[in-house]
């Protein structure tokens, strides 16, 4: 593992019941090209899991910058070393905004909505330049990714999202908005599976089930009892609200459930209509999905609770 925290490293392993002694843990900054360089050696493939993801507006510089230049750094330096293959994992937001109702893997990156596509994208023209000269990187695409077992003490991204949505009952976006969630579980079957030499260039989408903010509300109400409101501002308001979450955030030193770039996303998926159909067929091979998304949203509830991430009135009819 070649990480920037050790003991971040060391907890993940404890929690996925993996024998620290049967891991070597190298240490590198995403901002260290040098040291990047050297945790390449010696290794027989790489999977590119690494990026700077933040909520502050004050991290958007540095997300623009440091994302696509470490992916080059790392993709360029195992190409030269002549690992194969070389996995990176990109998001779906890289064909943010929608430019159709149908979503490939092979369509091309979109515009962007803010420092973090924007990052994403960047890193993804990256990847797709080896790929258009054969070389071995194989790129997989998740939507939010949700389940049990998040080593991060605050959760990561699509989790922390999750929680703070679901703690309360009025959900601060449209019902149409439509998005995709996956189980992590089911992403790290597709994540190892292409770690397979020989096989040159590939790409898998991974966004999981296409659904609507309401089916997705409704499902929770189904599992655990509880109602949800949504507000169904415009596309405008959606974008404002953004930006008030965002400066909230700033003042209260707080992690909120929008910000700037959500809102704008979220203002593109209503404007568009967001994407009907995603074509996860080649990732098939991998035995994907694994999961329904109601089999996933129940762990991942029961997973939230059991961990003191959800109260038992957050959790419902799944607290018992």
């Amino acid at each position: 593992m070649l990480v920037r925290n050790p003991d971040k490293a060391r907890t993940a392993l404890d929690v996925h019941g993996v024998d620290r002694s049967a891991v070597d843990i190298a240490i590198a900054d995403l901002t260290d090209a040098p040291a990047l360089r050297a945790g390449l050696e010696g290794v027989d493939a790489v999977l590119h899991v690494a990026a700077l993801l933040s909520f502050k507006a004050s991290d958007g510089p540095s997300m623009r910058r440091i994302n696509p230049a470490a992916t080059e750094v790392i993709l360029d330096s195992a190409l030269d070393i002549g690992l194969d293959p070389v996995v990176y994992v990109s998001t779906v937001g890289v064909f943010m905004p929608p430019r159709g109702i149908n979503l490939s893997a092979d369509d091309d990156p979109s515009t962007g909505c803010g420092p973090y596509t924007d990052s994403k994208i960047a890193a993804e023209q990256v990847a797709r330049r080896h790929q258009s000269k054969g070389a071995p990187v194989t790129c997989v695409y998740p939507g939010g990714v949700i389940g049990p077992s998040d080593p991060s003490p605050d959760l990561s991204d699509s989790m922390a999202t999750l929680r703070d949505l679901l703690r309360g009952s009025v959900v601060p976006f449209p019902a149409e908005i439509r998005m995709g969630w996956v189980d992590v579980r089911d992403v790290a079957r597709v994540c190892v599976g292409a770690l397979e030499p020989g096989r040159g260039p590939r790409r898998y989408l991974v966004s999981g089930d296409m659904v609507s903010m309401g089916e997705f509300t409704e499902l929770f109400t189904t599992l655990t009892g509880r109602r949800f409101r949504h507000l169904s501002p415009p596309a405008p308001v959606m974008l404002g609200l953004g930006h008030a979450f965002e400066a909230a955030g700033r003042l209260l030193r707080r992690r909120l459930p929008l910000n700037a770039e959500i809102g704008r996303l979220f203002a593109e998926s209503v404007r568009s209509g967001g994407w009907d159909t995603a074509d996860q067929s080649p990732a098939a091979e991998f035995g994907y999905p694994g999961h329904t998304l109601e089999e996933t949203l129940g762990t991942t509830i029961r997973w939230l609770h059991a961990t003191g991430h959800f109260a038992d009135r957050h959790a419902g009819h799944l607290a018992g």
